[in-house]
């Protein structure tokens, strides 16, 4: 279901520049830069959207179903391309496209529901579901300049083209609306049965088993607080050590284990003696309740989600300017709309690509360390942008800026994940909205003032020696996000203060 939904939604949206030479030739007085709001305020109000959805998810998957969230994000969709066009104004595109925008959140939205449902291998899991942005950035471009050419003797075909679009968008978001929620508690391990098969429950003694070097009888004897659980209970317990033994540690176990609602602080203290001898301070394990062990102002002013808004707000005054410059750098060369079109078709395929490859990488090398990578690139495409000059150099440009950028949407997400998903899962949604809040000035701006930089200096030269600027300021805070490991040992410094 993420991966059709992203398909229609973000495919639909990067290939949205297709239509602004159309439109310039209906409303011929309006600037490349009002013409470039189009496109941006789809983002922004996608932006917006996925964040009031994210904060009401929760209460719409317990009382309506999460899948009407989906399912009305395809209706305005619809109405957004239907309302721009039978419109008679510039006003009026940009009115529909932002009823257009906020529909789109949905596929923003559909990650982060996606990525709660792994553990293991989340970065290639979910790389691969978001993988239909780039299969969307594929076929969209294509589809677009074909209705185009097919209603080229209609006075302005973007209009029909547009009908089509709102179709199309209705019932694949119906249709993919259809399965999405959020999982049952356990669900998750339930499903990972590399995980579920080393959990057994039945002896206090297979506890201190599980654990690396766990010779002590202590060990296996202080799992007796377990007892003490009621019944219904032991989901949490299973989610509890699950998520220890994934990070490999006899500190992270009973971390985890201590948010059971029904594990007192007593029970930990019994463990003091087994903490001592592996040299680990029991004051660092957060109190045992059904809250998180972090709250969202700890886990908002952490360094890694600063820098990860910092970087955010500043990369994205550029990262848009590829994919809404490129089909008019083509015009302004001589080329025919087509160029472009194959031009933006080979964006998404660089796009569905990296998404389908770049997965291992994430879970090898770390989702940070890539989107840093990926963006110092993206800095150099920018400088060589205006050195390419005939179509198969376009197309090179064009296919790299895609797959370099390709992940850029999926990996922040991930990054707060392997951060926060152990101590703080249920504020990671909350801060991936505030992250994309950070994108809202660049997003808006960004390709406007690109646009603004090329029609008046008659060239693309600046605005893109502009861009790789900004992509290397924004690629360096990256460089400041401390490891997961390092960031739980600040925040527990922190609280303990």
């Amino acid at each position: 279901a993420t991966f059709f939904l992203n398909f229609i939604t973000i495919g639909q949206f990067n290939s949205s520049s297709l239509y602004l030479d159309p439109l310039h030739q209906s409303f011929p007085e309006s600037g490349s830069g009002t013409l470039a709001l189009v496109c941006t305020i789809q983002i922004v109000a996608a932006l917006a959207s996925s964040l009031a959805g994210g904060m009401v998810q929760n209460t719409l998957n317990d009382y309506v179903g999460l899948n009407w969230l989906f399912f009305f994000g395809g209706v305005l969709m619809s109405v957004g391309f239907i309302w721009s066009s039978y419109s008679s104004t510039l006003a009026g595109v940009i009115l529909g496209s932002v009823s257009l925008g906020i529909g789109l959140g949905a596929g923003l939205i559909s990650a982060g529901v996606c990525v709660l449902w792994f553990e293991q291998s989340r970065g290639t899991m979910l790389l691969l579901a978001i993988s239909g942005q780039g299969m969307g950035n594929v076929f969209f471009p294509w589809l677009i300049v074909k209705l185009l050419e097919t209603y080229a003797e209609v006075e302005e075909p973007w209009r029909p083209t547009m009908r089509w679009m709102g179709l199309l968008s209705f019932f694949v978001c119906a249709v993919a609306a259809i399965p999405m929620r959020l999982p049952h508690p356990g669900e998750v391990e339930e499903n990972e049965k590399d995980t579920a098969t080393t959990i057994s429950l039945t002896t206090n003694a297979s506890y201190g088993s599980m654990f690396e070097d766990s010779n002590d009888d202590d060990l296996s004897q202080s799992f007796v607080a377990f007892k003490k659980l009621r019944a219904g209970s032991i989901t949490s317990i299973v989610d509890g050590v699950a998520n220890g033994l994934r990070r490999s540690s006899v500190a992270g176990a009973y971390q985890a284990v201590s948010t059971a609602p029904y594990l007192n602080n007593s029970d930990i203290g019994n463990c003091s003696s087994i903490f001592a001898r592996r040299d680990i301070d029991v004051t660092s394990i957060p109190a045992g309740n059904s809250e998180s062990s972090f709250t969202l102002k700890d886990v908002a002013f952490s360094s890694t989600n600063l820098w990860l808004s910092a970087f955010t707000f500043i990369a994205c005054f550029a990262s848009l300017n590829a994919q809404v410059l490129l089909p008019k750098y083509c015009i302004s060369m001589g080329f025919p709309e087509a160029v472009g079109g194959f031009a933006m078709t080979l964006y998404g395929l660089g796009m569905l690509l990296a998404n389908i490859t770049v997965g291992f990488a994430v879970d090898r090398f770390g989702s940070c360390q890539l989107l840093a990578s990926g963006f110092f690139t993206m800095a150099m495409l920018f400088f060589t942008w205006p050195l390419s000059v005939t179509a198969p150099q376009i197309y090179l440009e064009a296919f790299l800026f895609g797959y370099f950028q390709g992940p850029s949407s999926s990996l922040p997400i991930i990054i707060l994940a392997d951060a926060f998903a152990c101590s703080s899962p249920e504020h990671i949604l909350v801060l991936n909205g505030m992250i994309n809040m950070c994108k809202f000035p660049g997003y808006l701006l960004g390709s406007a003032i690109a646009s603004n930089i090329a029609q008046k200096f008659g060239g693309y030269g600046n605005a893109s020696a502009l861009s790789g600027i900004i992509e290397l300021l924004g690629a360096s805070m990256l460089l400041m996000i401390p490891t997961p490991e390092e960031q739980q040992r600040r925040l527990v410094e922190k609280k303990n203060r």
